[in-house]
């Protein structure tokens, strides 16, 4: 049997590739070295956030406005909760490069973006305190996506269209040719037309050539009250200290506010590597500081765990076939801000697999890109 659509990778994108394309009527493989939703790779930990001011940069927001309609589509045909509007405020000092570009990504866009003062910020939202020369930008519209749950919502969709799955099942190997692609694993070799590597961190083992670093990222969660929670209208947040440091975070629910620092982390190169939250000496207090400062209000350090981001050296986006197989789509690269897109990645996939032109422009995220680098 020819598939035509093998997914190596089936976390975030290649579960909404998965169920996307079984929709448009293809025949698709979806497999995964684990049993999606888990913990291996970057979707785990029950939420991420969504912008759509995009302080990355406005090649992003017709992405994340296309992804945020395919989440919500997700959420009434599932009947799960994928998606919590509970707006997301921008900290940081006046002259940040990521606030400004989210400004400018806003205006483009004519996106809904509220700027406020230092004073204005503490007046609005008295459990945050900021410096003086600090701002803030808050995006209504944005908000808390439920990765977990959107996950299994998409493979549980994926299967009821007739979607093959093959968990639990590493591959092994890929294949492509002129006549089209086939992957190797233990249970047997399978045929396609068309190939998805979303592998995630690891995907180096299959594509060597893939210019892609995998770090240990950790998350946690604090002890808080329910002055940070959505019922108080606290927002999900994002916040850049005097120094540089980025954190990101998500109101209160059951008394636990979820934190965790967006750049830095530990350079990995093997899964047995992404020790577990609290085997690195730094784990505990790592959002400390960003705590100290800006919410001070918050207690002691609950649980955490560990995770892992797929690097590309300039952190943009991976969106391209590969130059001796144009018949093999990779989608990596998501450097710690890619659930969002997960959806419209997903539907991208589709299109890829049933020879239609993209709507989106793709070329900032062109693996050529770092031929010259």
């Amino acid at each position: 049997m020819e598939y035509d659509l093998i997914i190596v990778g089936s976390g975030s994108v290649g579960a909404a590739a998965g169920y996307y394309a079984t929709k448009a009527g293809l025949k698709v493989l979806m497999t995964d070295a684990a049993h999606p939703p888990h913990k291996e790779g970057s979707h785990h930990g029950e939420s991420r956030l969504i912008r759509h001011a995009y302080g990355e940069g406005e090649k992003y927001v017709p992405l994340v406005l296309r992804a945020q309609a395919l989440w919500n589509e997700l959420q009434t045909l599932s009947g799960e909760k994928i998606f919590t509007q509970s707006g997301v405020l921008n900290l940081g000092p006046a002259q940040s490069e990521f606030l400004s570009n989210a400004e400018q990504s806003a205006r483009q866009f004519s996106l809904p973006l509220e700027k406020l003062d230092a004073e204005t910020l503490m007046a609005r939202w008295p459990e945050i305190t900021v410096p003086s020369d600090y701002i803030g930008l808050f995006e209504p519209d944005s908000g808390v996506l439920h990765s977990e749950t959107a996950i299994a919502a998409l493979i549980r969709l994926a299967e009821e269209a007739g979607c093959a799955q093959l968990f639990n099942c590493p591959v092994e190997a890929i294949h492509t040719d002129a006549q089209g692609v086939s992957i190797d694993t233990s249970e047997g070799t399978f045929h396609g037309r068309k190939l998805l590597v979303s592998a995630g961190t690891w995907v180096k083992r299959l594509m060597p050539g893939l210019p892609v670093t995998p770090v240990r990222k950790i998350f946690a969660w604090y002890q808080a009250d329910g002055r940070y929670s959505t019922n108080n209208r606290f927002p999900a947040f994002t916040g850049e200290l005097p120094n540089g440091d980025q954190f990101y975070g998500f109101p209160a629910d059951n008394n636990e506010l979820k934190i965790g620092k967006h750049n830095g982390g530990q350079v990995i190169n093997a899964p047995e590597e992404r020790k577990p939250f609290g085997a690195v000496s730094t784990d505990g207090a790592e959002a400390f500081p960003f705590l100290r400062q800006i919410l001070p209000g918050i207690g002691g350090c609950l649980y955490g765990a560990s995770c892992t981001y797929d690097n590309s050296p300039d952190e943009d986006f991976i969106i391209d076939t590969l130059p001796d197989a144009p018949n093999a789509l990779v989608i990596t690269g998501l450097s710690g801000h890619g659930f969002k897109f997960a959806s419209v990645l997903g539907e991208i996939a589709c299109e890829f697999a049933q020879n239609a032109p993209h709507r989106f422009d793709l070329t900032p995220f062109a693996l050529s890109r770092f031929n010259h680098a």
